[in-house]
Formats: structure tokens, sequence, C-alpha cells
């Protein structure tokens, strides 16, 4: 073998198995040839690496099969991290498709992240005990509505009745029974697009868009019915509300007719206890 087949012979043996060299002698077989593909190892090694170590700024250079692989390579990780930074933001619509098995790991952990967001979000807007929504609901749909066009608006006040001494006579989780029941009464007479909250221990909220005095007192009525009907039917402990509304025909009016309500249930109750 001649000095220039040996040179060459190294050259290729070094690119198989490393390190791959630093310069390709000029008098070698091929040289030239040699030297571009020294080149395009040693640049697809460092895209590689750079990919590897999570570096996705190192462009690849040059072209033909390898360049093209090793660029839809570095578009489907850069897409795959704006995805993970999306979904991490909260946007849980990411879905990673064609990349096989990481595809399933990706778009399971995104819907985990959705479920346990979902729940975050429910627990943080709901009461525990009824299920209905809470005050820090109440509080943010009364803001957001005092800003919107959904006038007029009424709010219905209701108190249970009795809870204090059905707790201390019969117990705490009668009690609590008399609360979800109650809720559950109050539930069955609201429309689509109100807000019922529980806001206390025993009072809860309705938030009545689009329901002038007349409409509220149509669900007021509706409430002493369901009422009525379970102190006929002979309940145990039936649920008794002390009820009260008011309405705002405009945004100003909406404190006013809030408290309007919450007075009118203190009378109510008051007229209750006088029985």
């Amino acid at each position: 073998m001649s000095t220039r087949d040996e040179a060459t012979a190294t050259i290729l043996n070094a690119l198989a198995t490393g390190p791959i060299p630093s310069a390709v002698p000029a008098d070698c077989d091929y040289a030239e040839e040699l030297s571009r593909l020294v080149a395009a190892i040693s640049g697809t090694r460092r895209v590689i690496l750079a990919l590897g170590s999570g570096d996705f700024s190192t462009p690849v250079d040059g072209t033909g099969p390898l360049a093209e692989a090793l660029a839809s390579l570095r578009t489907s990780m850069l897409r795959v991290l704006r995805q993970t930074k999306q979904a991490a933001a909260g946007d849980y619509s990411q879905q990673v498709e064609a990349m096989g098995e990481f595809s399933h790991v990706f778009n399971g952990v995104v819907q985990r992240l959705k479920e346990v967001n979902d729940e975050l979000v429910h627990v943080g807007n709901h009461d525990s005990l009824t299920g209905l929504y809470n005050r820090t609901f109440f509080d943010a749909e009364y803001d957001r509505m005092s800003r919107g066009r959904t006038f007029p608006i009424s709010f219905i006040v209701a108190d249970i009745n009795g809870l204090k001494l059905a707790n201390d006579r019969r117990g705490n989780a009668v009690g609590d029974e008399l609360i979800t029941r109650a809720g559950e009464l109050l539930r069955r007479q609201v429309r689509a697009d109100d807000v019922l909250a529980r806001v206390g221990g025993d009072e809860f909220v309705m938030l009545l868009p689009h329901a002038d005095a007349a409409a509220a007192e149509m669900i007021l009525n509706r409430i002493r019915t369901a009422m009525a009907k379970e102190e006929a039917a002979g309940e145990d402990l039936p649920v008794s509300l002390s009820l009260g509304s008011g309405t705002a025909p405009k945004p100003e009016r909406m404190a006013d007719a809030l408290k309007e309500a919450d007075d009118r249930m203190t009378l109510d109750k008051a007229a209750h206890y006088l029985k």
C-alpha cells in the first residue's frame, strides 16, 4: 500500500472510530473530498452535542440527507420546547404528533396537568360541603357583572333557619345535612345563567343577571313553594329559609341592591322567630 493510500486509510479509520481528524493531509488520496467529509461529520457532531445539552441555537450547516435530517430533528425539538412552555403557562391544548412514544408520554403529561388544574380551579371556586360556588367565585362574578351589560341584576339572599339549634341538639352531621339539602333546594330554582353561592355557614346568595324585581319575586315564590312541599311531606327536619331580594337597574346600584336583599332577609328571619 502506498503512502497516499495509508494516509487515506488512516483518515477513514479515524472517521469511523475517532477522534475526528483536525485536518486532512493535502498529499493523501481524495484530500478535498475527505476534507468535506471531515467538516460534515464535525458539524454533525457539534449539532448533536448541542441538541443533547439543550442548546437549540447551533445552526445546521451544509446540505444533503444528513443535514436535512438534523434540521428536521432540530425543528421538531424546537416545536416541542415551544409547546412545553405553552403547556407550562396553562395552555393545555398542546399536543405533540409524529414523535412515537414521546408523543404519548408528552400528551399524557399535558392531559394530567389539565385535569389537576381543573381540579384546583374547581376546589378554589366551590364550597366543599354543598358543591355550590363559594364566596371567592361570587365576588369575582359580582365584579365581572358590574362591568357588563346584564342589567337589571337581582340578588336573593337566603339564610337557614334553626341551623344552630340543629347543630346543638342533633350534632354537626345533621347540621351539615341540613346545609346540603338547603343548597340543593335552592339549586333546583336557579336558571342556567344564575350564580348560586354559599357565602357563609348558613347563608346563600343568588346573583340573577337580566332579572328585574318581578323575575326575582317569581324565584322567591318557587323557593317558598319548594319549602312548603318539604314541610307537607313530613320531612323530619324540613328546610326553612329566611329570604330577601333586591334589584339593581344599573351598576351603581349593585351594592345597594345586595344590601337591600340582605336587610329584607333579616326582617324575614325576625318575622320567622316571632311566629
